[in-house]
């Protein structure tokens, strides 16, 4: 090799030395600063909470109700309703006046049937960044519903397994539930999120229904369990007082007459903050800010059994 390449390579590596150790250098500066100067905690402001039902409306689905979840995928500042069924999912959003629903669209589940597909149709529906992942139990693969700058579209969701908060669950054969592979037991759904606590922390909030009947409720270390809950729960702190509400219907027949109950997390459940009878059955509940004003509203879908249509209730 001539002196010249020698000289050169030995160059090299020096100067690639040298920016590495800049790099580093840097790294640790930033991750100094950021530790001396950590992001300021905003704890929550309280809101006033009017518990009183009103009825949104009515709107048949085509087929029977088996998840719904809220999400702005249009990113207009208010949530639409998804409401997924064994053929589609429907999405609903607030009218531009006054009270109530209207139909925003509609995508079909498309693909290979599952073999076998339970007696009782099941689903489930997560919000993954800017969409809507759902599944329903006669279809091998779900849906991700999204909007685009033409309005709704779909795609096959890749990826097998029923969204239940992180993981993906399979169903049991020919049953009405998923399978927990992580070894915390069989669950009839799941609700996860994110709350903020009193001292403006974000706390991970984890709810599941297991096939006991026993809803599973953590938030953060805490953990507590809520017994005599149907399929139709959510979780949310709709007071923004830094603790969450946990919202659930009754455990009873589907179509019966139910009620749903709001309790707040870590109190007597025996003492709900609000109650509501309903003659037909829940099969949804989700907190959702249909109206824009950065304020959680408690939805409910009510239907009589067998019915493709639902009521949707609004309890603040």
């Amino acid at each position: 090799m001539a002196a010249s390449a020698i000289l050169g390579a030995a160059g090299a590596a020096r100067a690639d030395g040298f920016l590495h150790e800049l790099a580093h250098q840097a790294t640790q500066r930033v991750d100094a600063v950021i530790a001396a100067r950590p992001p300021a905690l905003v704890p929550p402001v309280p809101v006033v909470v009017h518990w009183k039902a009103t009825k949104l409306g009515a709107v048949d689905l085509g087929a029977t109700l088996v998840a719904l979840v809220a999400a702005d995928l249009d990113r207009d500042g208010r949530d639409e309703l998804y409401a997924v069924t064994p053929r589609e999912v429907v999405v609903l959003g607030a009218r531009e006046r006054g009270t109530g629903v209207r139909e925003l669209g509609r995508v079909a589940f498309t693909g290979e049937l599952a073999v076998p597909a339970p007696r009782d149709p099941v689903g489930a529906a997560i919000v993954d960044g800017d969409a809507v992942i759902a599944a329903a139990s006669p279809w091998q693969h779900g849906l991700r519903v999204q909007w685009r700058s033409k309005g709704l579209s779909s795609t096959t969701d890749a990826q097998a397994g029923f969204p239940v908060c992180a993981q993906r669950l399979a169903l049991a054969p020919g049953r009405n539930y998923f399978v927990d592979s992580g070894g915390g037991g069989d669950v009839f759904a799941g609700r996860c999120r994110d709350v903020v606590d009193k001292t403006g922390r974000a706390v991970a909030v984890t709810a599941l229904l297991a096939t006991t009947g026993k809803l599973a409720v953590a938030v953060g270390s805490e953990r507590r369990e809520y017994g005599g809950v149907g399929v139709a729960f959510d979780v949310a702190d709709v007071d923004r007082d830094g603790v969450p509400e946990v919202i659930y219907a009754g455990a009873g027949a589907p179509g019966d007459a139910d009620a749903v109950k709001v309790v707040t997390f870590g109190a007597d459940d025996k003492k709900p903050v609000f109650r509501k009878p309903f003659n037909g059955g829940v099969a949804g509940v989700v907190a959702v800010d249909l109206d824009g004003d950065g304020a959680l509203e408690v939805v409910v879908a009510v239907r009589l059994v067998g019915s493709t249509r639902i009521d949707l209730w609004r309890l603040n």
